[in-house]
């Protein structure tokens, strides 16, 4: 992608977050080139800084086994090479942007992590995790009418996997992975910045 095209996702996304922001009932608008946010809101009570980050679509999370699809946000590292991390002084909260589905979610600055992967709600119930919890949802469940062949067979997972699941001490695997619904705001929450 050439710099300018990204430059271009970029202006879309604090465009998209002033929009957000004028319809939740503020006042929005962009900032001056060169400073460390992107966007200003007027609560009323505070003036908020906002650094906007924006993707165009969900990724293919790398170095996973299972393929994984999230919306990707490296956050915390600004100015040339990355190098700089924004600090509480220079930015209050991160507006998450994603084009194709033209949301806008935010998260305070202390509570956001370097990098950040949003589940895309559409894939919903997809997930390697979600299948699983599934899985053993169904497992437990024929479990008093079939043996754990036929359970496998009919769920279309291992015997091995089956015999793991109905050991007493099995716990399913759950991950505290958000979605990017998860992170939509109404208008409320901006004022307990």
């Amino acid at each position: 992608m050439k710099i300018s095209d990204m430059m271009q996702i970029g202006k879309a996304g604090e465009y998209l977050v002033c929009a957000d922001l004028i319809l939740k009932g503020f006042v929005a608008y962009p900032s001056e080139q060169g400073l460390p946010y992107d966007v200003v809101i007027d609560t009323g009570n505070n003036l908020l800084r906002i650094q906007v980050k924006t993707t165009s679509k969900y990724k293919k999370i790398p170095q996973r086994q299972k393929e994984s699809y999230a919306y990707i946000f490296n956050i915390k590292r600004h100015g040339k090479n990355n190098t700089t991390r924004y600090t509480k002084n220079e930015v209050d909260m991160f507006a998450l942007v994603t084009l194709d589905t033209m949301q806008v979610g935010y998260i305070k600055n202390v509570d956001m992590p370097d990098t950040i992967n949003l589940r895309v709600d559409k894939l919903k119930n997809t997930y390697y995790d979600e299948k699983g919890m599934q899985d053993y949802k169904n497992v437990i469940a024929l479990s008093g009418e079939m043996t754990q062949l036929a359970i496998g067979r009919q769920l279309g997972i291992s015997n091995t996997t089956v015999s793991r699941m109905l050991k007493t001490n099995y716990k399913p695997y759950k991950t505290n992975a958000k979605y990017f619904s998860d992170i939509i705001r109404n208008g409320e929450w901006f004022y307990e910045i």
